[in-house]
C-alpha cells in the first residue's frame, strides 16, 4: 500500500486563514479526472486550506484503493438500489462536482445523482462537467456527445425547482475540450512507426486541451467562494475550456517531435481504422462509451467544427492560456514509450507537478 499523502503532500504549505467550512463530494473519483482533481484538492496548499471535508463517490469497491493513499479523503461506494444512502452523502455536504462516468449508463447514474441532490437540498453549489462540442453535436450522429446538453440541462433545473431547497443555488458548467491524453491511446504506433494516426485529414483542426488544465478551473470552481455561494467569476457560467493552440495533425505531430527529440509524423487513418486500434489492446482500459464519445469527437473534427479555442477561463483564473501541445508532450514522454496510458496519465501528470511545487519553494 503506498504511503498515506496528507494535505500537503510532498511540500509544506502554511495558510494564515481559517480552513473553509465547504463540504465537497466528488462523483466518479476512480477516473483520470476525477483522481487527479481529487489530488489537486488534497495536496495542493492552494486549494487544501479552502475546504472542511472532501469526499469521493466511486462505483466499486474496488475502486476505493485507487485512493487509499489520501488520508484526508473519504470514499463512499455508490450504490444505486440504497437511495437513502445516496440522499444522506449528499445531505452531508454543500458542494457537489458532478462527473458524469464513462460508461453507457452515465445518464441514468447522473440522474440518480441529481435526483438524491435535490431530495437532499443542501448542494449549494453544483458543477457540472461537460464536454466541449456537445452543443454542436447532432443527436443521430453524436449521440454520446449530444447527451452532455439534456445532462446539462438536468444539472441547472433545480435552480428554479423551489423543492428542491438550496440545492442548485450556485452551479456552474465546466465544458471539458477534447482531452489531449486520448492521444497517448496511439504510444504503440507512435513508439514502433514514428507515427501519429488520428482519424481526421490533414487540413482539420481542433485544440486538444490537457486534463491537467481542466482538473485546475475545476478546483478553483469548486472553492472559491462568493456571496452566493461559488465565486461571482465561476456562479451561473459556463466554461468552454479547450487548449490554447488549434492544430491540426501535421502540427501535432511536429509538437511531439519537438518536445521528444525523435521525428513524428501524422498518419490520417479512416474510422474504421480508429475502431480498430480502439478495439485492441491498445484501448482495453478504455469503457466502450467512452470509445463512441471519442470517434464522435473525431468525427465533430472533421465536420468542421472544432474550430474554435477557449481559453478565457484558464487566462483569467491563473493567468495563462493552459499547457501548450510541445508542453503536453514533454509532461508525458515517459508515457509515449510505454503501453499503459491511464494510470500513467495521472502518475505523471502528479510527479511533474510536484517537481515544478518543489522547485518553487526552493526559489
Amino acid at each position: 500500500m503506498p504511503a498515506k499523502r496528507n494535505a500537503q503532500g510532498n511540500t509544506k504549505t502554511e495558510s494564515k486563514s481559517a480552513p473553509s467550512e465547504r463540504k465537497i463530494l466528488i462523483t466518479a473519483g476512480e477516473g483520470q479526472t476525477g483522481r487527479l482533481i481529487i489530488d489537486l484538492l488534497a495536496t495542493d496548499g492552494t486549494y487544501s486550506n479552502k475546504y472542511a471535508e472532501l469526499t469521493a463517490l466511486v462505483f466499486s469497491e474496488s475502486a476505493k484503493q485507487l485512493l487509499e493513499e489520501y488520508d484526508n479523503v473519504k470514499v463512499l461506494v455508490y450504490d444505486p438500489k440504497d437511495e437513502q444512502a445516496l440522499v444522506q452523502a449528499m445531505e452531508a455536504v454543500d458542494t457537489c462536482l458532478l462527473i458524469p462516468p464513462a460508461r453507457k449508463d452515465k445518464a441514468i447514474i447522473t440522474k440518480t445523482l441529481l435526483k438524491a441532490a435535490k431530495k437532499a437540498k443542501t448542494v449549494t453549489n453544483l458543477v457540472f462537467l461537460s464536454s466541449a462540442g456537445c452543443d454542436y453535436a447532432e443527436r443521430d450522429k453524436q449521440p454520446r456527445l449530444r447527451e452532455f446538453i439534456d445532462l446539462e440541462v438536468l444539472a441547472m433545473q433545480p435552480k428554479q425547482d423551489p423543492s428542491s431547497g438550496d440545492t442548485g443555488h450556485s452551479t456552474c458548467v465546466i465544458r471539458a475540450g477534447f482531452y489531449a491524453e486520448n492521444l497517448l491511446l496511439y504510444t504503440k504506433q507512435a513508439q514502433g512507426e514514428g507515427k501519429l494516426p488520428i482519424p481526421i485529414d490533414e487540413n482539420h483542426k481542433f485544440a486538444p486541451v490537457a486534463l491537467g488544465d481542466i482538473a485546475q478551473v475545476a478546483a478553483h470552481a469548486l472553492t472559491s467562494v462568493g456571496p452566493h455561494g461559488l465565486a461571482d467569476d465561476v456562479r451561473g457560467e459556463v466554461l468552454i475550456v479547450t487548449g490554447p493552440q488549434l492544430v491540426a495533425g501535421p502540427e501535432l505531430a511536429e509538437a511531439a517531435s519537438q518536445a521528444l527529440g525523435a521525428k513524428m509524423e501524422f498518419k490520417s487513418i479512416t474510422e474504421e481504422e480508429a475502431k480498430k486500434i480502439l478495439s485492441s489492446d491498445q484501448g482495453e482500459e478504455v469503457d466502450e462509451a467512452e470509445k463512441e464519445y471519442l470517434l464522435e469527437y473525431y468525427s465533430l473534427v472533421r465536420e468542421g467544427k472544432t474550430c474554435y479555442v477557449s481559453s478565457a477561463p484558464i487566462l483569467a483564473y491563473f493567468g495563462h492560456r493552459g499547457q501548450e501541445p510541445t508542453e503536453f508532450f514533454k509532461t508525458y514522454s515517459v508515457s509515449l514509450a510505454l503501453p499503459s496510458h491511464h494510470d500513467l496519465c495521472i502518475d505523471q501528470y502528479v510527479a511533474e507537478r510536484v517537481q515544478t511545487q518543489e522547485a518553487s519553494h526552493r526559489t
